[in-house]
Formats: structure tokens, sequence, C-alpha cells
């Protein structure tokens, strides 16, 4: 092994980590410079309060998983049938991922449309 076999990936491996940390930096002195400004102008900087948290992201990554573990389980069964092993796999694990993911949104959707219709009804 050669030298500049070794060098290589390790100066793009400190290039990346190098550009992440000057990333982070000019993100946060670039918020903390605009929450002065805000503030300095009489503005409320509630802006950079945290968001409130998804209460059912346990439930959203519980769906994906099974719905992954589905994906494996189907890709097993492709490839048993001949299917290359790569995609069958690949293909079902994102396939059923994503459709996890579809679902919740509807499962969502359909219970923000239920919560308006009671707060509806008790007006």
């Amino acid at each position: 092994m050669h030298g500049s076999e070794i060098l290589i990936p390790l100066l793009g491996t400190a290039g990346f980590f190098a550009a992440a940390i000057v990333w982070i930096y000019m993100h946060y002195s670039s918020r903390y410079k605009e929450r002065m400004a805000l503030l300095e102008y009489g503005k409320d900087a509630d802006v950079y309060k945290p968001r409130v948290r998804e209460r059912n992201k346990t439930l959203k990554y519980g769906i994906v998983a099974v719905m992954v573990g589905l994906g494996i389980f189907m890709g097993n069964i492709l490839d048993g049938l001949g299917m290359m092993e790569e995609a069958a796999y690949s293909s079902m694990m994102l396939l059923m991922g994503g459709a996890g993911l579809v679902g919740y949104y509807f499962m969502l959707e359909k219970k923000k449309e239920n919560e308006r219709k009671n707060d509806s009804d008790t007006l």
C-alpha cells in the first residue's frame, strides 16, 4: 500500500469534519446576531424557541420499523422466487417503509379532522 492510498481518504474525512465545524459555528453565530438584532429593535425573539415536539414520534418510528421488517420478509420471499437479492431487499424495505410513512400521515390527518369536527361540535 502506498502512502497516498491512505492519505487521500484521511484528507477527505478531515475536510468533511472541518467543513461541518465551520458550518456549525456559522449557523450558531448568525442565530446569535439575529437574536441580538431582534432584541435591539424591541422585537420578540420567541422565533428561536424550540417547537413543540411531535407527540406521536414513537408511533411513527414504530410503524416504519414494522413496515421495514415486513419489507425484509417480502424481500426474502422475492429472493427465494429468483429476484436479485440486492434489488429484492432494498426495494421492499424502501417501499414498505415509505408505505408506513404515508399511512402515518393519513392517520394523523384523520385524527386532526376528527379533532376539528369535535371542536366545531362543541361551539
